[in-house]
């Protein structure tokens, strides 16, 4: 089950609001997106990554790719912020 699915699950939500693109952060330990197209740009202070409806930039200390895949990206490290870019 994907993660957001299981949150949604536990927390007894309607599916709608969580349908699309989604992606939550713990601060100073990792980021998880859902509906992943593809990273633009990676480095361990930054990585672009994009959705099917725009781009989002994480930013942190130390960041590294733990799972990729399936539309699943999880970054681990100190992340600091996420913010959608053009």
């Amino acid at each position: 089950m994907r993660l957001f699915e299981e949150i949604v699950s536990r927390l007894g939500l309607d599916e709608e609001v969580a349908s699309g693109e989604k992606y939550v952060v713990f601060p100073g330990r990792c980021a998880y997106f859902e509906g992943v197209k593809g990273i633009r740009s990676f480095s361990s202070s930054a990585v672009e990554v994009l959705m099917k409806s725009g781009a989002y930039r994480a930013e942190g200390e130390g960041l590294k790719v733990a799972r990729y895949g399936g539309g699943d990206l999880m970054l681990l490290g100190n992340v600091l912020k996420v913010e959608a870019i053009v």
